[in-house]
């Protein structure tokens, strides 16, 4: 008798751990830190002429287009990522500070990094640019931090 309840119980776990193992969650499963996301990008360059130039890109092929950014404005990309496992973007930014002079380069201003994404509070990442680099507003710190600085 015991010998027959322990193979039906033996049966039974197995036959549980099958299903558990081969459930939807378990074939597709979502990423660690999917979610909605916000990337705002935020002109605070002196001078209420200077203009930012922002072009955007994700490592996905998704080309979001060149935008031109006016000082007190700000460029805004919102989206979902069910697996945040690679999903980076990649913006090239540049203004001109003179005549015949200006910065510039290409930043990546979204990675599925947890350091990173702890940053953003795991849904909203705000870049500051400003006359000396770029700065990401830390939400757990609640303070600005110097992430970039011009690369010309």
């Amino acid at each position: 008798m015991m010998r027959a309840f322990l193979s039906h119980t033996i049966y039974l776990l197995l036959a549980i751990s099958t299903f558990v193992m081969s459930s939807p969650s378990s074939v597709a499963p979502v990423g660690p830190h999917s979610g909605n996301y916000l990337v705002q990008i935020r002109n605070e360059l002196s001078g209420t002429a200077t203009i930012l130039k922002v072009h955007c890109k994700s490592n996905g092929g998704g080309d979001l287009g060149s935008h031109w950014i006016s000082s007190g404005d700000r460029f805004t990309v919102r989206f979902h990522n069910d697996k945040c496992v690679l999903t980076e973007y990649w913006c090239k930014l540049s203004w001109e500070y003179s005549k015949s002079k200006s910065h510039g380069g290409n930043y990546r201003f979204f990675n599925c990094d947890k350091s990173f994404l702890e940053s953003c509070g795991f849904q909203e990442c705000t870049w500051k640019v400003k006359d000396d680099g770029i700065y990401l507003h830390d939400l757990d710190e609640l303070q600005d931090l110097k992430y970039y600085h011009w690369q010309t």
